[in-house]
């Protein structure tokens, strides 16, 4: 009898040890959709205060892209306001979003109309979450079709003419 209660005594005190282990806070699928749903509207409606919002006071913000390495709500609020300026038209397809722990992965096309014409732009966005705040986003767009698209730069890999026939062959 003492040997059940010994035992019982040690499954007892491995399950409060268990219970004690600190465990990472995670997004949950609803509420990474709510996330990306809400996000996205703000982004496209370009209310730049209630994206505001969704950031934690430390936040980071880098975009290699862009070559952006932005600190703060300050610095991430001032570009946002800079760049959803630019915008006539701006919406988001939102075509994968992976949930790992406390990260977000959020991959799509963002399509908008910048100086009278449309872009269609793939993007992933990575980001993390602390206490229900983006601690930090990296962003990462297509950024040659873009500007392809724009007329910024000539259209890479067209494929070539085809060779003229000599004459008489």
């Amino acid at each position: 009898m003492t040997r059940i209660t010994s035992a019982g005594t040690l499954v007892v005190i491995a399950s409060m040890s268990l219970a004690a282990l600190p465990v990472a806070a995670q997004t949950p699928p609803v509420e990474a959709d709510a996330f990306v749903r809400d996000f996205y509207a703000a982004y496209g409606a370009r209310d730049t205060g209630k994206l505001a919002g969704f950031y934690a006071g430390d936040a980071t913000f880098v975009d290699p892209t862009f070559e952006l390495d932005l600190k703060g709500p300050e610095q991430i609020g001032n570009l946002l306001a800079i760049a959803l300026a630019k915008y006539e038209s701006l919406s988001w397809e939102i075509a994968h979003t992976f949930v790992a722990g406390d990260d977000v992965v959020v991959e799509g096309t963002m399509v908008g109309k910048l100086v009278g014409k449309t872009a269609r732009v793939r993007f992933v966005s990575v980001f993390h979450f602390t206490r229900g705040k983006i601690a930090a986003q990296r962003d990462m767009f297509d950024v040659m079709h873009f500007y392809t698209q724009l007329g910024v730069v000539p259209v890479p890999f067209r494929p070539k003419a085809p060779a003229a026939k000599p004459a008489g062959g």
